[in-house]
């Protein structure tokens, strides 16, 4: 059995998604391949960035203890998730990265003991202060569009940190240290395009979800995804909120605006700031609606002129008939009859009586 849900490479459908819980637990752990004790999202932030080609940028920002394999214990992590439709510049991505790098927010408090002088007796005391260790970050990157440069036909790429020594020989063991893991991220990269049906991994089944194979006939705002009722129950859970977004009216206006605004965006050129290209589309509307204005106000003025013609048209009827009875007075008064004035004019001789 088939299944209409929103089409999630909409940042509105997307963002819809991941304010779920369960669902973006279960995006997130399979992409990470790891089991998420507890997610929080820190920050939900959808600036339209433009460029020649109408790009957006989508940036959410969680913060999930995970549990690590390697030293079996939980770990506190920022993924910091940016999703793009259309190409955009790698700085874009860096800039946000480098925000989150310098955000002393995202830090675990942790208390150390240290050693502090004591001017009254001049000795080392020990003290305990809190100290703000910086969380390790994962840079997640959703992609409508593959690599520019190489087809890379792989629908997820995975970066992780691969330490070696001198000698090129590996040193695991760095990658447990607070050192380490403060400098460096690891890097996990979706490519939508190469996201196919009946996918035999479980990671690109849950994937499924981004397949554009699946658009439906109606409009590109909806995904039919094909045996819904035989995915997996995690699949499931991920698509539920998708499914409930169908008939969210508001967002299925906002998606609309989605559209509109990529056209916009695709047809203006030579635009470089986004408040720019924001004032581009304001003062289109603008003329738009001074445009439609000056429309009615010419109707308005039509239909004013023929009203008076109308009235001009009336008035000499007025006139016509006031001329016409005072002739037919005349020639009764000359001695006609009613019927010889009837046929001499070819009027009523009923019309005629109501005048004599």
């Amino acid at each position: 059995m088939a299944q209409l849900i929103a089409n999630p490479i909409y940042d509105s459908a997307f963002k819809y998604m991941m304010q779920n819980e369960r669902a973006a637990t279960v995006l997130l752990e399979n992409l990470l391949r790891k089991k998420i004790l507890k997610l929080d999202i820190l920050s939900n932030d959808t600036p339209m960035i433009e460029e020649q080609s109408g790009v957006r940028i989508l940036r959410l920002d969680f913060s999930a203890k995970v549990f690590n394999t390697d030293t079996n214990e939980p770990e506190l992590i920022t993924i910091e998730l940016q999703k793009s439709y259309l190409d955009t510049e790698i700085m874009r991505f860096r800039t946000y990265l480098g925000q989150q790098y310098s955000d002393t927010k995202k830090t675990q408090p942790e208390i150390v003991q240290t050693w502090r002088k004591n001017k009254q007796t001049g000795k080392a005391e020990p003290i305990k202060i809190e100290k703000h260790v910086p969380l390790h970050i994962v840079a997640i990157y959703i992609l409508g569009h593959p690599f520019q440069e190489i087809p890379i036909e792989k629908p997820v790429i995975y970066n992780y940190a691969n330490p070696v020594g001198i000698e090129n020989e590996s040193v695991p063991e760095v990658l447990k240290t607070r050192f380490f893991k403060g400098v460096t991220h690891d890097t996990i990269i979706v490519q939508i395009p190469y996201l196919k049906k009946n996918a035999k991994t479980k990671l690109e089944q849950m994937l499924e979800i981004f397949c554009q194979d699946y658009i439906s006939d109606a409009t590109e705002q909806l995904l039919n995804i094909e045996n819904f009722d035989q995915k997996s129950e995690e699949f499931k859970a991920l698509a539920r909120p998708l499914l409930f977004a169908v008939s969210d009216v508001e967002l299925r206006k906002i998606m609309t605006i989605e559209d509109e605004m990529s056209i916009h965006f695709q047809n203006v050129k030579y635009v470089t700031d986004e408040n720019e290209a924001l004032h581009s589309m304001i003062e289109e509307s603008n003329r738009k609606l001074q445009e439609k204005d000056s429309q009615l106000q010419e109707k308005d003025s039509q239909l004013q002129e023929k009203d008076s013609q109308l009235q001009e048209k009336d008035s000499q009827l007025q006139e016509t008939n006031q001329q016409l009875a005072n002739s037919i007075k005349l020639l009764y008064s000359a001695g006609l009859s009613v019927d010889d004035i009837a046929a001499k004019l070819g009027i009523p001789v009923d019309k005629i009586k109501t005048i004599v």
